[in-house]
């Protein structure tokens, strides 16, 4: 499989159809919140990866951390 990497975003209160390519983004954590997302993320690949079709698979990290707090923003992964 070839490598692939996108990141798209919404702007914090601007209402939009589509999510927005960006060409960077900036994590604003504290070293706990940072941990928790690394292992979404390894837990999402690892999913993906044990998958026989990954077609539609996404996963919100506000579904998958307990520390979850509503005035976060979500993250959301999407297989390639």
């Amino acid at each position: 499989m070839n490598p692939h990497l996108s990141l798209h975003c919404y702007l914090q209160d601007t209402p939009s159809e589509q999510a927005l390519p960006c060409s960077d983004v900036t994590i604003h954590a504290d070293p706990a919140s940072l941990r928790a997302i690394a292992h979404f993320l390894l837990a999402s690949a690892d999913t993906f990866d044990q998958a026989q079709e990954r077609a539609g698979m996404h996963a919100h990290l506000q579904d998958e951390w307990d520390g979850w707090q509503d005035d976060f923003p979500d993250l959301v992964v999407v297989a390639a």
